[in-house]
């Protein structure tokens, strides 16, 4: 397996935006990976850095509770399968001139795979990444009991269904693991040496 170099966040950085300015126009970027892996931080900090683009949120297209919510408030399939309006997301996804920067949970799934000029998985270590998502959620949302007990019996669970039935790293572009906030490794996903 070959050594992947660790890289300051801002070296890394720099060599997603090269790639990415690469892309022939429109360019469509998808960050996907875990819940709380850093994929909307990062995708902010790359859309900064490149000239005229716009992002496009996931979490902007969650459909409302009682949809996300009817097979059940703790139901993993539920999470995978009723959390996002993929309809809207597309249509906004495509609305974007330049470059469309996306980030989110699922999108590498069969009914949106096809947008995305450029797929980059952002890994986190699953407990760190567990972590940060309790201490996010846990502000203004209700207690950190809460937030982790909905992270080990929905959130993580709908997230293996999604890996088992799409294998999205195996889709990816590029991967980057951003379990250390300051300190990267970027490597060629398992798609960039089929395109």
């Amino acid at each position: 397996m070959p050594v992947v170099p660790v890289l300051a966040r801002e070296a890394a950085l720099r060599q997603l935006v090269e790639r990415i300015a690469q892309l022939r126009l429109p360019a469509r970027v998808a960050l996907d990976g875990i819940d709380a892996a850093g994929k909307t931080t990062m995708a902010d900090e790359l859309a900064e850095r490149l000239p005229h683009a716009s992002r496009v949120r996931a979490d902007d297209f969650l459909r409302p509770a009682e949809e996300r919510h009817r097979q059940g408030r703790d139901s993993p399939p539920g999470f995978y399968d009723d959390s996002f309006d993929h309809e809207r997301l597309r249509a906004a996804v495509l609305a974007g001139d330049g470059v469309v920067i996306a980030d989110g949970i699922f999108l590498f799934r069969p009914d949106l795979n096809d947008l995305w000029d450029l797929r980059i998985f952002v890994h986190a270590e699953p407990e760190e990444a567990l972590r940060r998502g309790v201490e996010r959620d846990a502000h203004g949302k209700g207690s950190r009991e809460e937030a982790e007990r909905l992270y080990r019996t929905r959130y993580a669970p709908g997230q293996e269904i999604y890996f088992e039935r799409v294998r999205p790293r195996e889709l990816a572009d590029i991967v980057v693991d951003n379990t250390d906030l300051s300190r990267l490794r970027v490597s060629l996903g398992a798609a960039a040496g089929r395109s």
